[in-house]
């Protein structure tokens, strides 16, 4: 594979791993083999040795250690929402050094890396080569290169060749948090293609298969499934914006001010994701406070959602989306002027 170039002004690597508490928790949630005393020098020596020749290791160390690690990071990296570059490419270099100590589960994500690449990082020799690794791989059949492969295809828009590679994942490993991740993407794809009731068993199995955090597009999916159903909806709804999960935030807002008439709830989730940058969030905004009719607040919430359409580029025409909603406000200014008010947040009440 591809040797890349790094630069050498890095910082050190105690100064950028996170809280060694952290790690050395997820090390015991992973069943890891070594501890992060034993982790440390093998870390150390991949860090410092970054996009070079093939490196040494001691002898017990295996691959599978290595990728162990790198799942670590990028745990790490998806719990706290940060990202540092230094370690990211850690992660990369610990992926490429398993691979050489013969792990398929990372021979299988460079390959697949290398045949996604559009950037020249790797060359056409690189992908034919991936390509054998990837077909010798399916003659073993190892159980992620059908995960992979479907992905592949997935992105591709080859749905139905997706599909059938995650039957053969499913096949080979029916229970894990990867199976979780497949049954997700499986009801994607039929729920693109309107067969709700199989998407709806898909999205199902999904979330037993996995904790919460793993798993929220896919409560965000049964929420839109069972719209028809707005308890349950809702549920579903608030499991994903738990996660975080952006799209939830105005989904739930309109269902509580429209449906179920809560203007404080609505007012709170479209609060949340208005401060996520959610333009939606801040028109479900405007649209409550016209309807408690609390022109300060509706006024300065407009004034904010034109100031950020003109800042991101956002062709957003309130005046034509809220015509109604708009003059009323312009009728009560023109009675009575508005006057100063200070607030926590932009989109607080």
């Amino acid at each position: 594979m591809l040797v890349r170039a790094y630069s050498t002004q890095r910082p050190l690597l105690l100064d950028i791993l996170p809280q060694r508490k952290l790690i050395k928790r997820l090390l015991f949630d992973f069943d890891a083999r070594m501890n992060l005393r034993k982790y440390m020098p093998v870390i150390q020596n991949i860090y410092d040795n970054v996009g070079k020749d093939k490196l040494s290791f001691p002898s017990k160390v295996q691959g599978s250690d290595l990728l162990l690690f790198q799942k670590v990071l990028s745990e790490i990296r998806t719990q706290t929402h940060t990202s540092n570059q230094h370690l990211v490419r850690l992660e990369d270099e610990l992926i490429e050094r398993a691979a050489e100590l013969g792990s398929r589960d990372a021979l299988t994500i460079v390959s697949f890396r290398a045949l996604r690449d559009q950037s020249g990082e790797y060359t056409d020799e690189d992908k034919v080569q991936a390509k054998k690794f990837i077909e010798q791989l399916r003659n073993l059949e190892h159980p992620l290169v059908y995960k992979m492969g479907g992905d592949y295809d997935f992105d591709q828009g080859r749905y139905n060749e997706a599909v059938n590679q995650y039957w053969k994942f499913i096949k080979l490993d029916a229970n894990s948090f990867l199976s979780a991740e497949v049954y997700k993407t499986m009801g994607m794809i039929h729920f693109q293609q309107n067969q709700l009731l199989r998407a709806k068993l898909f999205f199902e199995k999904s979330i037993k298969l996995a904790p919460i955090s793993k798993v929220a597009q896919s409560h965000y999916m049964l929420g839109l499934i069972y719209e028809i159903d707005p308890l349950r909806s809702r549920y579903h709804f608030e499991m994903a914006a738990t996660q975080g999960f952006k799209e939830s935030f105005k989904t739930l807002g309109f269902l509580e001010l429209n449906y179920f008439k809560n203007l404080y709830k609505a007012k709170k989730w479209f609060q949340m994701g208005a401060e996520l940058g959610d333009h939606n969030c801040m028109i479900g905004l405007f649209d409550a406070y016209i309807r408690e009719k609390n022109w300060k607040s509706a006024r300065k919430t407009i004034d904010a959602l034109t100031n950020f359409a003109e800042q991101n580029g956002l062709e957003l025409n309130i005046q034509s989306l809220r015509k109604d909603s708009v003059e009323q406000l312009i009728a009560h200014e023109s009675a009575a002027p508005i006057t100063q008010q200070k607030n926590k947040s932009l989109w607080d009440v």
